[in-house]
């Protein structure tokens, strides 16, 4: 059934969208048209990625020590967030697995320069053959999509969002003749030179073709015949290393870019760039920008080409719609903030009230940041074991906050054994696959790491001895760990506030959770999480597992210690502070994902993944390597579709909606959204890639659709509903219950 299109206003104020569109990533797994999309300061799009300036010096040989205060992103299929995450999507245009294409990304500048830092594991790396200027686009290559301009605190992506479909008052003007010219893209350059009065500055597509330069930096015509920009030029004056792991299996890659290559006429000779001035950049301390990067990866030369593409956003088509770029990026002047260091940063995304269904379904988590965890980080340091790969062991965490509740996620791909579910002990957990979070639950914004630095047993915990004696006298409780409580129960004057450490074991506990006690546990021996809930489920090709856990900030509260008879327990009568998150506010913490492929249970076995590098967080609050900043964020409530289209999505992305309701029986209502009249298919997929019906398919014209499906002849189960066109697929899933 098709519904009424877009009424003809509402099309052309999508059109018209500018700086007022609060344009986030551009996701194709969304949580539905009236949800949380795209949030004013979101960690997903504000300050998610901080570049440190003027801190280690850059020396481009190839090696990636001096990029220890750098923030390194992982890019794989196995990101939550990608555009193409189930078998059927990824096919041709994403990697198969992380051996087959992943990649470690960071960025850092200097007063005079841009660096790019990437580790890409590859099993086809750099891939010979010859080509020159664009046709470097076609082979193993790092393209960096930079808008240089500051976007400021009120603008949450790239301005420049006009639409390429649009012929007309969307040009550049040249400089010489003031003739308009269509450019057949978003990019722009500067106010002087466009009509666009969205422009703040000049947008840039640098790219670095991956070939071997013989183990050491070179600069000058070597480096230029492998680098191209989106004017047909190569870039003058870079410096760039490319070297090849030792086993064959990946490469490193350092590009150094002076801004001044990327200043006056930089364009080709005989193109229509050619007579414009394009400005400098200066960075500055606190200037937000927007960019995004594409890592592409070609297996085989000739006819039988086929690059496939990791990005830090999920847009597609970065080449021409600079509107596109899915990243924003802070710099951060090391010299003015020490303690800031971007490396271990995290930015905790916070709301009143959290939109968050425990289903093992990521697609809520779109406004979260994604910090990724593998072997090839390089700078990766070994806790205990080292995966045999990143199919061997990998993953994705996450962590949310609304005034009740902690969250935390996760995503691990595991082709060993993952969630082995021989239930053991709660205190046992730990022996087994299981997340692992460690919680300063106060504000260290005025230092730059956890205050308690001093080591086991040298500090003391005072309680109340037991109830029915005098509560006016005290036991002194000499503690093995650095954990502390609060002021006035321990003796020490760094206290600030709680430290914990909290457990969640993978088992695939399906929709409805195990009981507490069977899957979580925390330091103080107890696992009366009195609230808590999880949910874990395998991916669809069960070679990992998908895990969501809402932990009340109550159940942290009070006395949570377990009593051990006929005495109470170490902890027993102490009072936990309970904890409230506000604005703005930097807590202390760290996690770490484990793997256990072994069945027997010993200790000593398990492999860590962590998201910093120090060892002993059990027991040693003071290890703890991150910063967690809290940034608020506005949640939507009661908003209309129609409100949700003109405010929070732009107007060139095809969406796809949850179906309605879910889950349900017989039938269900499909809504999507088209930026174009296309021809497309509707269709619906068992687990295992089977097709088994097609709920529509033909030319429909641009706007808002809703379709019926009836599932009447269908068994009960999970199925995977997929919308096509000639160039985007999109997929979720939906329940049918009878």
């Amino acid at each position: 059934m098709r519904i009424t299109n877009f009424s003809e206003d509402i099309i052309m104020k999508l059109r018209m969208l500018v700086m007022s569109v609060l344009a986030g990533l551009s996701l194709n797994h969304l949580s539905g048209f009236s949800g949380v999309l795209a949030q004013q300061n979101s960690p997903a799009i504000d300050n998610l990625y901080h570049i440190a300036m003027n801190g280690i010096e850059i020396v481009v040989d190839g090696e990636l020590e001096d990029w220890s205060d750098a923030k390194w992103v992982y890019l794989s299929v196995d990101h939550p967030l990608q555009a193409y995450l189930d078998a059927n999507d990824a096919e041709g245009k994403m990697p198969t697995s992380p051996s087959d294409g992943s990649a470690w990304f960071a960025m850092k500048m200097d007063d005079d320069h841009v660096y790019f830092g990437l580790r890409v594991r590859d099993d086809v790396p750099i891939l010979a053959g010859e080509a020159a200027g664009a046709a470097l686009y076609a082979y193993d290559h790092l393209s960096v999509f930079l808008g240089l301009y500051d976007l400021g605190s009120d603008a949450y992506s790239s301005p420049h969002l006009d639409l390429l479909n649009v012929t007309t008052d969307v040009h550049l003007i040249h400089p010489s003749t003031s003739e308009s010219i269509y450019t057949g893209s978003t990019y722009r350059i500067n106010s002087d030179n466009d009509n666009s009065d969205q422009t703040l500055g000049p947008d840039y597509h640098l790219g670095v073709r991956a070939i071997a330069h013989d183990g050491v930096s070179v600069t000058g015509d070597q480096v230029n015949q492998h680098n191209f920009g989106y004017v047909d030029a190569s870039i003058a004056n870079t410096t760039a290393s490319i070297q090849s792991w030792s086993d064959g299996e990946g490469y490193n890659l350092e590009w150094k870019v002076p801004f001044a290559s990327l200043a006056g006429k930089i364009a080709n000779s005989t193109g229509d760039y050619s007579d414009f001035e394009w400005p400098s950049f200066s960075p500055e301390d606190g200037m937000t920008i927007s960019f995004d990067i594409e890592v592409g990866d070609a297996d085989e030369a000739g006819e039988n080409m086929n690059t496939e593409y990791l990005r830090l956003g999920t847009s597609s088509n970065l080449a021409n719609y600079s509107s596109r770029f899915g990243f924003r990026a802070k710099i951060i002047d090391m010299a003015n903030n020490p303690m800031n260091t971007p490396r271990w940063t995290y930015p905790i995304d916070y709301k009143s009230e959290q939109n968050i269904v425990l289903d093992a379904d990521l697609s809520d988590w779109n406004d979260a940041f994604f910090w990724g965890m593998s072997q090839d980080h390089p700078l990766f340091t070994e806790i205990q074991g080292i995966p045999q790969s990143p199919e061997d062991f990998s993953g994705y965490i996450a962590m949310k906050m609304d005034d009740q509740h902690l969250y935390v996620a996760v995503r691990v791909r595991d082709e060993g054994t993952p969630m082995i579910q021989t239930l053991d002990t709660p205190n046992l957990a730990f022996n087994y696959d299981h997340v692992s979070v460690y919680l300063g639950l106060y504000d260290i914004s005025d230092i730059p790491s956890n205050p308690h630095v001093e080591g086991p047993g040298e500090f003391y915990m005072f309680r109340e001895r037991f109830a029915g004696t005098d509560t006016a006298r005290t036991d002194t409780i000499l503690s093995n760990r650095t954990y502390r409580i609060k002021p006035g129960i321990d003796n020490t004057s760094t206290t600030r506030g709680a430290d914990y450490q909290m457990l969640l074991r993978a088992l695939p506990y399906g929709i409805e959770p195990v009981e507490p006690e069977e899957y979580n546990g925390a330091y103080v021996d107890t696992t009366i999480y009195k609230g808590t809930e999880a949910v874990a489920d395998y991916t669809l090709d069960e070679q990992g597992y998908i895990m969501e856990w809402k932990v009340p900030f109550e159940s942290l509260a009070g006395e949570i210690s377990k009593g051990q008879n006929p005495l109470p327990g170490n902890y027993r009568g102490i009072q936990w502070p309970l904890f409230l998150p506000e604005n703005g506010v930097t807590i202390s913490f760290d996690a770490d994902l484990t793997d256990r492929d072994e069945r027997d249970g010993a200790r000593g076995m398990n492999r860590f993944l962590r998201m910093g590098d120090l060892p002993a967080l059990w027991r040693d609050s003071k290890s703890y390597k991150m910063r967690g900043q809290i940034v608020q964020t506005r949640a939507k409530v009661g908003v209309s579709i129609d409100e949700d289209y003109t405010q929070n999505i732009r107007p060139y992305d095809l969406k796809l909606g949850q179906n309605y309701p879910n889950p349900f029986n017989p039938s269900t209502q499909i809504e999507f959204y088209l930026p174009n009249s296309v021809e497309l298919s509707l269709d619906v997929y068992n687990l295992i890639g089977q097709k088994v019906a097609t709920i529509t398919d033909g030319f429909y014209q641009s706007g808002i659709h809703t379709v019926t499906f009836d599932a009447s002849v269908l068994s009960s189960g999970v199925y995977v509903y997929t919308l096509k066109t000639s160039d985007q697929m999109h997929s979720r899933k939906l329940t049918l219950i009878k």
